[in-house]
């Protein structure tokens, strides 16, 4: 008898813990609500479609019902496909960042916060979430979209299930929320772009779709006009001093998928230069492009610039190679004017 009122106790115990780890509120919402972020205490986004789930459909559901918000209508059944599993009765975080890119848009993908999430809703950004609606060890996965909250009654209010604009409490959803590693995507229109986004996450994103346009026959404008190249566009406008964006168009027009347009090339490697300056992979691969145009001077100063950062990488040593030989192979008939030179020159474009 002793031992079995020491196991009740003890079971007791758990449940007491349990019951009262549910009771407090989430680090994540006391945060919030401790210190909310700059947005108007309410906000709701007005337009965005809900369509009924079907069984094990919150993947495609979600999708279709923020693709229909940016003007691109898709039933979730046409969507499907690339996205459910049917083995897992679901689908993936993987198939559903590619079944975004499939549908012209960039996918965002991050482990989020509460104040982010906020405020990228205040932005009319409807975002994707993954829930775990049971516990760690049993779990329920589920898709759903935040298209609103309210800091007064600390509700956020969802697309999910059968349910259009459903309201859940911060508490709770933060719990079913960091039960799916606080997962977050954005279906992101080309031109759409947010300061509560990761600059590095964002060009990634872009290159990712830039990449999915590349490679599909179904890609009805041409790589240079692609909706990943506009993407990176916008990554310059709104992170200016980030030079991956500059890196990834320079890159792009330079190769025979970008139409081979150097001059392009070049002018995006310019107007890079002063953020890229500790960056060897932009400095040689800026090099190469001139010496190729004609311009050996200029070539030899970055790429002497990036050898004074790296002195024995392998990659800047044969690049150097590379511009001695042309420079040898074709002297003087073999470059450009020192005025078209001077536009792309390293120290013109430090400004």
């Amino acid at each position: 008898m002793p031992l079995l009122n020491g196991r009740l106790s003890t079971a007791l115990c758990l449940l007491v813990v349990l019951l009262l780890a549910g009771c407090q509120t989430p680090p994540q919402t006391r945060q919030l609500l401790d210190k909310p972020p700059a947005v108007p205490r309410q906000h709701l986004i007005a337009g965005v479609p809900f369509y009924p789930q079907q069984d094990y459909f919150c993947g495609p559901t979600t999708l279709a019902e923020v693709a229909g918000f940016y003007g691109k209508v898709q039933a979730p059944a046409a969507i499907a496909p690339q996205t459910f599993i049917p083995g897992r009765q679901g689908s993936l975080q993987i198939e559903m960042a590619a079944a975004t890119r499939q549908l012209g848009l960039l996918a965002y993908t991050e482990r989020g916060s509460m104040q982010q999430l906020l405020s990228l809703v205040a932005d009319n950004m409807p975002v994707i979430v993954l829930q775990n609606n049971s516990i760690s060890w049993w779990p329920q996965w589920h898709y759903a979209v935040v298209i609103g909250y309210d800091l007064d009654d600390e509700t956020l209010t969802l697309h999910t299930g059968v349910t259009p604009n459903y309201q859940l409490d911060f508490a709770t959803f933060e719990r079913t929320w960091q039960r799916g590693g606080h997962w977050l995507l954005l279906m992101l229109p080309p031109d759409k772009t947010s300061p509560q986004l990761d600059p590095f996450l964002y060009t990634k994103a872009a290159q990712d779709l830039l990449r999915t346009q590349r490679d599909s026959a179904a890609a009805g404008a041409s790589a240079g006009n692609s909706a990943g190249v506009s993407a990176l566009r916008s990554a310059t406008a709104q992170w200016p001093e980030y030079w991956l964006s500059y890196f990834l168009l320079g890159n792009h027009y330079a190769a025979p998928e970008g139409n081979s347009e150097p001059a392009l090339a070049l002018q995006w490697f310019a107007k890079g230069l002063p953020v890229a300056r500790q960056q060897i992979a932009y400095l040689n691969n800026y090099a190469l492009l001139l010496s190729h145009y004609g311009c050996p001077d200029a070539a030899v100063s970055l790429l002497d610039e990036a050898l004074r950062l790296a002195p024995d990488n392998a990659n800047l040593l044969d690049s150097q190679r590379q511009i001695r030989r042309q420079q040898a192979e074709a002297p003087q008939t073999g470059r450009s004017s020192a005025l078209q030179c001077a536009q792309f020159s390293p120290v013109s474009s430090i400004r």
